[in-house]
This record gives structure tokens, C-alpha cells and sequence, in this order.
């Protein structure tokens, strides 16, 4: 494996835990006002957003973070 895949790898698991946080610290913190939570929002967002902008509306559910790890999990079988 070459030492390119190997970050690839890392960046992608890493996504997928601050996907997965994001997701955890918003069910108790649904405004954002924590520091944390706030992070997780200014991290992942730029990733969000353009998803966001393709997606069809659903009535207010968002499938774009459920979108993103899918494809984080594809990627990931993809390079290993």
C-alpha cells in the first residue's frame, strides 16, 4: 500500500468520526451553543453543504450527513 493510500484511509476514518460525533453532540445540543458542537458544525459543514445543494427537498429531513458517510464507508472499501 502505498504511503498516499494510507492518508487517504486516515482522512476518511477521521471524517467519518467527526460525521458520527456531529450527529451525537446535535441530539443533546440541537442549537449549537456548545464549543464543542459548534466545532463539529464548522468542521463538517463545508463537506454538508454541497451535498445539501443537490439533494432534493425532503421535508425537512436531512439526508445529507446520512449521504456523506455512505459515501465515506464506499470510499473506504474502495481503498482498502
Amino acid at each position: 500500500m502505498s504511503p498516499l493510500i494510507g492518508i487517504i484511509q486516515s482522512l476518511v476514518v477521521l471524517l467519518q468520526i467527526l460525521f458520527i460525533a456531529r450527529f451525537i453532540a446535535q441530539l443533546f445540543d440541537a442549537t449549537g451553543r456548545n464549543p464543542i458542537t459548534r466545532t463539529l458544525i464548522d468542521v463538517t459543514e463545508p463537506i454538508l453543504a454541497p451535498v445539501r445543494r443537490l439533494m432534493p427537498a425532503t421535508g425537512g429531513i436531512d439526508f445529507s450527513p446520512t449521504v456523506v458517510l455512505l459515501l465515506l464507508f464506499v470510499l473506504q472499501r474502495v481503498l482498502s
